[in-house]
């Protein structure tokens, strides 16, 4: 059973193979790149708290420019209940936001039972306002801080895989961790220097409490577009999927020839939680100048370039068909 070569170079570099290595690669040979489109990076904004300023300031902004955010809520206190109509109704569309668990009323967890019901009555706020979700789905953790968490470790992991919740990464942003907009922007060329991700997490935007300056927020928004060429900027479940499709990614040959290549992209996550599309690139014959790649419903028509072509594909049971065109 032939499997295709994967080529190390374009695996950790995304991006297209080089002339000399695109020598010694023969059509169906597949790639699944390091992270979505080839970016060089991955960049992640949080916010925490649930803090007016985020329907205020943050998410206009994020809006404005076509980005996305996890905003880790407290849907238990005041700020959440002060704008609960944009939380509960208008966000949960809103293609800037997606919802982290930061638990119900940001008091903490002294034991497994309070940790359980702070966690479930958060979950279920969440749920509620995704009605249009498959179940089950995975949710980003923000464990809360200042206040008391006394919870085992193995108490924690247990909550979290019962509600299906990923922990983030460590919080880190302005002011506590860097204290300038010039520091702040330097983050995103460390995640690129580096090849992985980045984030910046904040309070308050503009307002409210350990506030980031809305100058500093938007000098690290402006940053970001102008890196959208090398960074994805993404949420950190979709981040988390991509990884770990990524880590277990294989592509076999089911058939190649010079009209149509079939592929099958498996890899060990579980189907129903982890349904992000991965980022590939095949090389094609030297004739095809573009091809149509289809996969269960969908379609779509891409350019070859130097006889490889870039696609998105989720792993699963439907194959991958690229036809000439």
């Amino acid at each position: 059973m032939k499997y295709a070569r994967v080529m190390a170079a374009a695996m950790l570099a995304g991006c297209v193979a080089t002339a000399a290595e695109s020598a010694l690669l023969q059509p169906s040979d597949t790639a699944v790149l390091k992270w979505k489109d080839g970016k060089k990076a991955v960049f992640l904004l949080a916010f925490d708290d649930s803090c007016q300023s985020h329907v205020k300031s943050a998410i206009p902004e994020l809006r404005r420019r076509g980005m996305v955010g996890t905003f880790y809520i407290n849907p238990g206190n005041g700020p959440f209940q002060n704008e609960r109509q944009a939380w509960e109704q208008e966000l949960p569309k809103d293609p800037a936001v997606v919802f982290g668990n930061h638990t119900f009323k940001h008091q903490g967890a002294t034991n497994a039972v309070q940790l359980d019901l702070e966690l479930a009555r958060c979950e279920a706020v969440i749920r509620a306002c995704h009605p249009e979700r498959a179940r089950p789905f995975l949710v980003s953790f923000g464990q809360p801080g200042g206040v008391p968490w006394t919870v085992s470790k193995d108490e924690q992991s247990a909550a979290l895989a019962k509600y299906n919740l990923i922990e983030r990464p460590p919080f880190f942003g302005y002011p506590i961790h860097v204290k300038t907009a010039e520091a702040v922007c330097r983050l995103v060329d460390q995640a690129i220097a580096k090849g992985d991700m980045g984030h910046h997490d904040s309070h308050g935007v503009g307002g409210d409490w350990l506030v980031t300056p809305l100058e500093v927020f938007t000098a690290l928004l402006d940053k970001l577009d102008a890196c959208r060429g090398e960074v994805w900027v993404t949420d950190h479940i979709t981040y988390h999927k991509y990884l770990t499709e990524r880590g277990s990614a294989a592509v076999k040959v089911v058939q190649s020839d010079k009209a149509q290549i079939r592929l099958q992209l498996a890899c060990a996550a579980d189907p129903a939680l982890y349904d992000t599309a991965l980022t590939l690139e095949t090389r094609v014959p030297a004739d095809w100048t573009s091809c149509r790649v289809a996969q269960g419903p969908s379609r779509a028509e891409v350019q070859a370039v130097q006889g490889v072509v870039r696609y998105a594909a989720v792993p699963g049971t439907d194959e991958i068909v690229l036809e000439k065109r």
